[in-house]
């Protein structure tokens, strides 16, 4: 199979051979039911209420063990059961009845049902304080036809409300904790495998909620989440045994190879959704020209980026959606360095040398990519101005529309195509806007049914114009590497969704030691 076939959400890709995981499953009898787990990764702990974390990176990860959705990820971005065990479209498209599971409660003992699900999706929705209200945007209204089926009510044909559906914004709170006053933010009510014993600056500790419906997804008596956000501190807390598993950087690429290669760990390494572009802005002369647009990124040496800064784990780019997500065409190869063609095309836009004002992440190994594509921006005549800007800011700043780009990563709640589509070309991130063409390819493709033939078609249809006519300079898909203890099971049947890479640990399990 072709390497950029493999999908997006479970690509194992390492030089390491053998010291991968085996594909042979362990059996349940295998996994240490009575075992504690701690994961460590970048971000410490917020408010656990899932409409109102103001980070959503670091709040989704802490809550993904408490809370349930009406629908999950798999581990190759498909559409699974949760709350609900099945649905279906009206034939217009302007309705999605779901049938709930059976005999599902909160951990304060109420009932999942309908009306529990209506209360706690229209509160997301229409709460003044909620962040994920333009993620429900979509949806009009919430309905219990009866304790067990849920009608949503759409304003416009999506199919894709599904993923929405899957993150964060989908998540179910209890109504009885909602009723009952219970500030969910440090005391959270859900349906989820798990249940939070406490939490602060050094991370969240949880119990087993004994009562889940799938044993196969609370695999540990406790789970301790942490953060450790010094690299290297991290990868020490793996290597002296305070860590079980935990996200690591390309740039630490040797010192993982040495740690695997001692027989007691092992890696796994994930293909993201997030693509990492020069995002451009088109109202800014001479950004607003088809032949600049394209004259930049014939500049720019993805491989030489790839092997130089990401230690070769940041897969070449010049197109929105990423290898494994509808819509990816392999035949649209990432543009090569041809800086005769940059220049050709530049005299033919009439443009000398310029300077872009440029927006730069102070983040690795964002700022090392910024200091690459301005040297490589120079062979042409073009000025890459650098701005460090620290990450809670850059977005701001470049959305005010007074700079002419931004090296910053692209984050998406999910591994689908509407989500990245709107992302790139349809949010603040874009404040040049898309033709009307585009914008109607956009928004007719959302209209296709997930899987099907059409939606395929639609979404390599966009690829295509996104790729003769680039708004931005894609420079590579990037990868996660996560290192873990030899006897971490179910790793690789992980789902990573909501400004990817956030860990779900439900999967996860530890092996009983041998005697």
């Amino acid at each position: 199979m072709n390497e950029r076939k493999i999908t997006a959400t479970i690509l194992i890709l390492s030089a390491l051979g053998s010291l991968m995981a085996s594909s042979k499953e362990s059996s349940a009898q295998d996994v240490d039911r009575s075992a504690s787990f701690r994961f460590v990764w970048v971000g410490a702990p917020a408010a656990f209420d899932p409409p109102f974390g103001k980070n959503q990176f670091q709040t989704t990860a802490y809550s993904f063990p408490i809370y349930d959705s009406l629908v999950r990820l798999d581990s190759k971005g498909n559409i699974v059961p949760d709350l609900a065990t099945s649905w279906e479209f009206s034939a217009n498209g302007l309705t999605l009845t779901m049938h709930l599971r059976q005999g599902v409660k909160f951990t304060d003992g109420s009932d999942m049902n309908a009306a529990a699900i209506v209360r706690s999706l229209t509160r997301s929705k229409t709460d003044p304080g909620s962040l994920v209200k333009r993620d429900l945007g979509s949806f009009d209204s919430f309905e219990a036809k009866d304790s067990s089926t849920v009608v949503l009510h759409l304003n416009t044909p999506d199919a894709n409300v599904l993923f929405t559906l899957a993150t964060s914004a989908g998540m179910i709170v209890s109504a009885k904790a909602l009723d009952d006053g219970v500030d969910l933010s440090t005391k959270p009510i859900g349906t989820g495998p798990y249940k939070l014993v406490s939490s602060g600056p050094q991370g969240a500790i949880y119990e087993r909620n004994e009562d889940y419906f799938d044993k196969s997804q609370n695999q540990f008596a406790k789970v301790n989440l942490g953060p450790i956000v010094d690299v290297t501190a991290r990868l020490n807390a793996l290597r002296t045994g305070q860590a079980d598993a935990g996200f690591f950087q390309a740039d630490q690429w040797a010192e993982i190879q040495a740690l695997v290669a001692t027989g007691k760990f092992k890696l796994h390494s994930v293909l993201e959704p997030n693509s990492l572009p020069v995002w451009l802005n088109t109202k800014i002369k001479p950004l607003d020209n088809p032949k600049v647009r394209m004259a930049l990124n014939l500049a720019i040496d993805r491989e030489a980026i790839n092997k130089g800064i990401q230690s070769g784990q940041c897969q070449p780019a010049s197109q929105p959606l990423p290898p494994g997500v509808v819509g990816h065409d392999d035949r649209l190869v990432p543009y090569k360095q041809d800086l005769a063609k940059a220049k050709q095309l530049l005299q033919e836009a009439g443009v000398g040398p310029f300077t872009i004002n440029t927006l730069v992440s102070v983040q690795e190994p964002l700022a090392s990519v910024g200091v690459a594509v301005k040297a490589q921006l120079q062979a042409i005549g073009v000025t890459l101005n650098i701005v460090p800007t620290g990450s809670s800011a850059i977005r701001p700043e470049f959305r005010a529309g007074a700079y002419g780009a931004m090296i910053q990563t692209l984050s998406v709640p999910a591994p689908d195509p509407a989500s990245i589509i709107d992302a790139v070309y349809m949010s603040g991130d874009n404040p040049g806007g898309v033709t009307t063409e585009f914008a109607k390819a956009i928004k007719d493709a959302r209209i296709e049914k997930i899987g099907s033939a059409g939606q395929e078609a639609a979404y390599k249809a966009i690829s295509r114009m996104a790729y003769d006519d680039p708004q931005h300079v894609f420079i590579c898909w990037s990868t996660i590497l996560i290192v873990h203890r030899k006897n971490v099971v179910g790793i690789e049947k992980t789902a990573y969704i909501n400004a990817v890479p956030i860990p779900d640990i439900r999967t996860y399990g530890l092996l009983k030691s041998k005697p």
